[in-house]
């Protein structure tokens, strides 16, 4: 029987499913504090969401055959040292959540939801209070995967041009357009919404500087649901207090969480979110979904879905 350990803790059905239609693996759920190197020695699989795992822990892992990583990001998983086994993500998983958490802090922004909200609460009655159109808009979205296509399906619904970047600014479906990362300073004039989902790699940390939304429009705002470290805090104070742009939306940050005392608090253009954008009771059967169809994969010998490449990390 094969060992399949688990530092996510999966729930009582999904238990049952492996149970019925895997018997011939062993599911062990080991909390990340109580692990220990006899317990990685006969995993056969390592099922995670990515942060708990060393490169000093690798070591310990002697039979290991494949890594699932219950997460889209594996900025914390030590590829290099894990180059003799496949490592899969769950890539594709989040396209729906993020896609309605960008939507909603966009026209909560646009059409001032927070102050009708206040207004509501104080019993005041905002004479001739209007709001603001998304219509017609341009949005220029950082990463064309899954979560990015989705977004510019939803954008081109309601009427927006979507404008998508990659590495080599290659046609995907459904944007209007597609830039090559490399272009961004020629063509982010022209953006009125910039959104981030980039991966966390060497290339993309630290891409935008201040310099960046210098060429934007000051009525602009920017979304980041991708990864903190895309954009320094230092430059985003800058570009805040400064109003180079009129707003930031932000979900990711370089510390998290966030500091009570961060300068971040004390803007007033700028909403701050701890993290939330995937999260919903959906993510968990979504991951899942991806592991037990890699998990039969294995067991014939097929290719597996969502697999990270070692080198691009992602």
């Amino acid at each position: 029987m094969g060992r399949i350990l688990s530092s996510v803790r999966l729930k009582e059905d999904m238990l049952n499913t492996l149970k019925a239609d895997f018997p011939r693996w062993d599911f062990k759920y080991v909390s990340r504090k109580d692990m220990t190197d006899a317990d990685r020695e006969e995993a056969e699989v390592y099922v995670t969401y990515g942060g708990d795992i060393t490169s000093q822990d690798v070591l310990a892992f002697k039979k290991l055959k494949w890594l699932m990583v219950m997460s889209a990001g594996v900025d914390d998983v030590p590829l290099n040292e894990l180059k003799h086994v496949p490592v899969t993500n769950a890539t594709g998983i989040h396209r729906i959540q993020m896609t309605e958490y960008t939507l909603g802090l966009l026209l909560n922004h646009y059409k001032n939801f927070t102050q009708l909200n206040k207004d509501q609460e104080n019993k005041f009655w905002r004479k001739n209070a209007k709001t603001e159109e998304i219509y017609g808009k341009e949005v220029h979205i950082l990463g064309t995967g899954s979560i990015g296509t989705r977004l510019a399906e939803v954008f081109n619904v309601l009427g927006l041009k979507t404008a998508g970047y990659n590495t080599n600014g290659r046609e995907v479906a459904p944007f209007q357009e597609t830039y090559p990362l490399s272009n961004l300073k020629e063509t982010i004039h022209q953006a009125d919404i910039l959104i981030n989902i980039l991966p966390g790699t060497k290339e993309t940390e630290y891409l935008l500087t201040a310099g960046h939304f210098k060429k934007m429009k000051d009525t602009s705002v920017f979304i980041n649901i991708g990864r903190g470290n895309i954009m320094s805090d230092e430059e985003i104070i800058e570009v805040l207090r400064n109003q180079y742009i009129s707003h930031m939306i932000l979900d990711v940050f370089n510390t998290e969480p966030l500091p009570e005392d961060h300068p971040f608090y004390q803007l007033g253009n700028i909403t701050i979110t701890p993290h939330a954008s995937s999260k919903t009771d959906q993510y968990l059967e979504r991951a899942f979904s991806i592991f037990t169809e890699n998990l039969k994969a294995l067991d014939e010998g097929a290719e597996m879905i969502n697999q990270v490449s070692h080198d691009k990390g992602y």
